[in-house]
């Protein structure tokens, strides 16, 4: 939970090189005029962390100013993304349809591509529990109280009804399953060797 103006910038500068790596403010506002993708997913993302503040803050006029332009964004683009869902290092990595129950705990550096949802299951109002280090597939769905344990990936297309506890594993299927020992830092690992 972003409670200072300090940890907004920490949060605003580490999620920033995950989108930007050694790019300038200047060309940041180039790109973004062009429409490019990650400038467009950055604006969004900014006001996300801005409005986490104002509201964690009882900043009740800029909440409220700041809440606006999120709404809009969130119209505009299709990612609905609660305020103090997710821990420091999110990276969405598409425009495109996001939806995340207000609920829900996502940890740090969770990954999250386009058509996903993380959201409660039927009539009862318990969300999913996210661990640290994650990647969501595209159009993976993850709903009921489940807890899912740091490093997992989330296989496209999958529908996790049911908590892993296990570190470091690839689920995937209807409904998921664990389909290897391969988890976000072994996949990252030797996508960076190839």
């Amino acid at each position: 939970m972003i409670s200072s103006r300090q940890e907004l910038n920490e949060f605003l500068t580490y999620e920033y090189q995950k989108y930007f790596q050694n790019l300038s403010q200047w060309k940041y506002r180039a790109l973004l005029c062009a429409h490019d993708e990650r400038a467009v997913i950055w604006h969004y993302q900014k006001c996300l962390r801005k409005t986490e503040y104002h509201y964690n803050t009882k900043h009740r006029l800029r909440y409220l100013l700041s809440r606006i332009k999120l709404n809009k964004l969130t119209v505009k683009y299709g990612m609905n993304i609660g305020i103090n869902s997710c821990d420091k290092g999110l990276k969405i990595m598409h425009i495109g349809p996001i939806l995340f129950n207000g609920n829900v705990k996502v940890g740090k550096n969770c990954s999250v591509h386009i058509n996903t949802a993380i959201v409660a299951r039927g009539t009862t109002d318990e969300v999913p529990v996210l661990g640290d280090d994650i990647v969501i597939g595209v159009g993976a769905t993850i709903l009921g109280g489940i807890q899912l344990a740091d490093g997992i990936a989330v296989g496209a297309g999958s529908v996790v009804n049911k908590s892993f506890d296990e570190p470091e594993i690839a689920i995937a299927g209807v409904p998921a399953r664990k389909i290897s020992d391969n988890g976000r830092s072994k996949w990252a690992n030797r996508k960076k060797s190839e």
